[in-house]
């Protein structure tokens, strides 16, 4: 099954989180604008996992030498909306020093600073485009929005309405969200 809306009730993050879900659901779930999106278990294809994979070992090793914040992988976070409707699991997320403490428990409790999302040819478009507009919405910095199958990558500003396309040829930067951080598109894919 791929993403889609599951129900028309709006939920809270804590209702989300008390949802007593049968055992043989086939499912796991984000909550979006306060809908639950389903996504397959276990449903992250080869490719996906590789690219996540790359980015985060990328941004672990550069977090090795410039100690700016914390760099996490599929973990999920509320967007810092303890009272909100969004609970996501970004597939690649970087919070800077100082806005969390290092020994926290659950969910990341605040908006990244920067979020990845690496989409699969499954993911909808109605799906993407509320993730980055709940993410903008919570104030994220920096979005990437990595594209499989065309292998280019969107990259979106909080308050800028330019938004910029790379493609296989280009250079990923971390702008002042990690700054010093440079990859080539081209490694994510090889």
């Amino acid at each position: 099954m791929t993403a889609e809306l599951v129900t028309e009730k709006l939920y809270t993050v804590e209702e989300f989180l008390n949802l007593d879900l049968p055992d043989d659901d086939a499912n796991e779930y984000e909550l979006i604008e306060g809908r639950l999106v389903a996504k397959p278990k276990g449903g992250v294809s080869g490719p996906h996992g590789r690219v996540v994979f790359r980015l985060s070992g990328k941004i672990d090793s550069f977090l090795e030498t410039n100690p700016i914040g914390e760099g996490f992988a599929g973990a999920s976070t509320n967007l810092g909306q303890t009272q909100g409707r969004n609970y996501v699991e970004p597939d690649v997320c970087f919070v800077a020093a100082g806005r969390i403490l290092s020994d926290f428990s659950g969910s990341i409790p605040v908006a990244p600073d920067l979020v990845v999302e690496v989409w699969s040819p499954s993911d909808t478009t109605q799906k993407i485009h509320d993730k980055i507009i709940e993410y903008q919405a919570a104030g994220v910095r920096l979005i990437w929005s990595i594209y499989l199958l065309d292998k280019f990558i969107v990259i979106i500003r909080l308050n800028d309405p330019d938004i910029r396309f790379l493609n296989i040829s280009g250079e990923l930067d971390g702008e002042d969200v990690l700054p010093g951080f440079k990859l080539a598109v081209s490694k994510l894919f090889e």
